[in-house]
């Protein structure tokens, strides 16, 4: 395996759906705290990523290591064998919702924390259709919340979040086809999903 082999394989890695979750929670926060007058803010911050964290990360990776027997690496391989894998994953992520919606947070901190349960739910039926790759549907929909972020709040946030998450969708891109694993064309169609994904729970919670 060369060089660029290794670092497309450590980056799939990297942004895999739980990691991706935490980064987007963490954006999110930040955004929630900057509109917000509350105080004790950094206490805040630590006990909320914390918690998100244990809850959406460390806690299906310990589950899905005790049921696949196996790496964490490996588990969406072995997920192609039965839902069980997305079921967890899709559970810690609802349980953060539920937790979070609870505390009255603003509506859109909410539609954030929606995407990771959503993109899992498209995911279980689609990945026997097509060849679906969670992390890629679930970056395509962070992208496309963050770019409706920008625009909505165009007047106070800045538009480098919404670069970064292009320039990941990018690398994530790279790193699959470098792999050899997908096609630019099955690449744009997992990305184009994700990209509804948002745009759904955006019509839905408007509607609702």
């Amino acid at each position: 395996m060369d060089r660029e082999q290794l670092f497309a394989k450590k980056l799939i890695f990297l942004l895999n759906p739980l990691f991706l979750s935490v980064y987007a929670f963490a954006y999110y926060l930040i955004l929630f705290l900057l509109f917000s007058a509350i105080p004790n803010s950094l206490s805040l911050v630590m006990k909320s990523f914390t918690l998100y964290v244990l809850v959406s990360c460390l806690l299906p990776i310990l589950i899905l290591f005790l049921l696949n027997g196996s790496s964490f690496e490996d588990f969406l391989k072995n997920s192609e064998e039965s839902n069980s894998s997305y079921i967890v994953v899709a559970s810690t992520f609802f349980i953060s919702y539920i937790y979070f919606s609870i505390l009255n947070v603003s509506t859109w901190f909410e539609m954030g924390l929606l995407i990771p349960i959503y993109a899992v739910l498209v995911q279980m039926p689609l990945r026997r259709r097509m060849d679906s790759y969670l992390d890629i549907i679930l970056l395509g929909a962070i992208t496309f919340f963050v770019f409706i972020l920008t625009i909505e709040f165009y007047y106070v946030l800045s538009i480098y979040p919404f670069l970064i998450a292009i320039l990941l969708s990018g690398l994530l891109s790279y790193a699959y086809q470098i792999q050899g694993i997908l096609t630019s064309k099955t690449v744009v169609k997992n990305y184009l999903i994700g990209c509804l994904i948002s745009v759904f729970i955006f019509l839905f919670v408007l509607i609702v």
